[in-house]
């Protein structure tokens, strides 16, 4: 990731995913290591989210197919109970392996563009310093995809008590459901640039969310493109997961070593592709930063990790650690 700022503005959709797998080379190491360490568990519990919804949590899960079909399933409050008890396990879980995740591969991604020399020890080091930071960010996070999903919710209420289900209105549905798709990849957008805000910044929460919009523009487009083309992948492993996998026996009748070597397999590309996502976020972010001319400095970019590992005692005051907000004079013209 040796480019200069001004080439670094102008990269584009192709630019992020060469830059992030030009980065993942370079150190495949170290991003094999935190990859089994901790995105790797991170993908253990998220197929494992799968399978025991699929096997305990169905009757739950699918209950609302009652207002097309005849049939009902007795659900009890013993089942509401143990499904929304398994829902906070697993969300619990999902997002202390999702905030260490992104500390470490942030923290390694931007010390692999300042040239700096970690090693994995190293890496492990910083996650509990920015944990912290990373969750209060998060909760915003989730906050805002809550009332954003709130919001179609009444939307789609509302739409459903005017034009029903007839046939008549697929059209509208479909311009809907573009129109929430849209919504939340920009989301997904903000979000990420705002993780990587908390991890290279003294910003955090609200404020990062706010930063992480402001970085958006201009690269709008690309970061949706991004995470559309990754989340895409993303739901192609999860439905090739359950036909050959979950119901491989009863959909594909594959016997169970094939099921076995897909299911693992499927496992290897989701974990790297988890990876993935937070390399190009994190690339996206000094593409942004370069695009509205804010200055990253190597050297003080170098020194301002350095500090997540005690190698100084140097504390950036708020918004100056990688001259955030302190944009690059314009580049006159040389006179012809």
């Amino acid at each position: 990731m040796d480019r200069t700022h001004e080439a670094m503005k102008s990269i584009g959709f192709f630019g992020i995913f060469n830059q992030s797998f030009k980065t993942i080379f370079n150190s495949k190491k170290l991003f094999t290591q935190i990859s089994l360490t901790l995105i790797l568990p991170l993908t253990i519990i998220f197929l494992a989210h799968i399978q025991i919804s699929n096997h305990f949590f169905w009757r739950v899960e699918n209950n609302y197919l009652t207002y097309y079909y005849s049939t009902y399933h007795n659900v009890t409050v013993a089942d509401w109970l143990y499904y929304w008890l398994f829902k906070i396990i697993y969300f619990t879980f999902l997002t202390v392996f999702s905030l260490l995740s992104t500390a470490a591969v942030v923290f390694t991604v931007a010390s692999v563009y300042s040239d700096r020399e970690i090693t994995f020890r190293q890496v492990m080091k910083i996650v509990p310093n920015v944990w912290k930071k990373l969750f209060i960010t998060f909760v915003f996070i989730y906050f805002a995809l809550f009332i954003y999903n709130v919001i179609y919710g009444i939307v789609m209420f509302i739409f459903i008590s005017i034009f029903g289900y007839s046939g008549s209105v697929v059209v509208l549905w479909f311009i809907v459901l573009i129109l929430y798709v849209l919504g939340l990849l920009y989301l997904t957008v903000v979000w990420q640039l705002a993780s990587v805000v908390t991890v290279l910044e003294n910003i955090r929460g609200f404020n990062a969310m706010k930063k992480g919009k402001i970085l958006a523009n201009g690269k709008k487009m690309v970061g949706m493109g991004i995470a559309f083309v990754l989340y895409g992948i993303l739901l192609g492993l999860i439905v090739v997961y359950q036909l050959f996998v979950e119901f491989g026996g009863e959909i594909s009748g594959l016997a169970m070593i094939w099921r076995v070597m897909i299911g693992v397999s499927c496992g290897i590309v989701i974990t790297m592709l988890f990876l993935m996502f937070i390399v190009t976020q994190t690339v996206l972010y000094l593409v942004c930063k370069s695009y509205h001319r804010e200055a990253i400095d190597k050297l003080s970019l170098s020194t301002f990790l350095g500090a997540y590992t005690a190698e100084t005692v140097v504390y950036p005051k708020p918004g100056e650690e990688i001259q955030l907000g302190r944009p690059q004079p314009p580049v006159p013209a040389q006179q012809v």
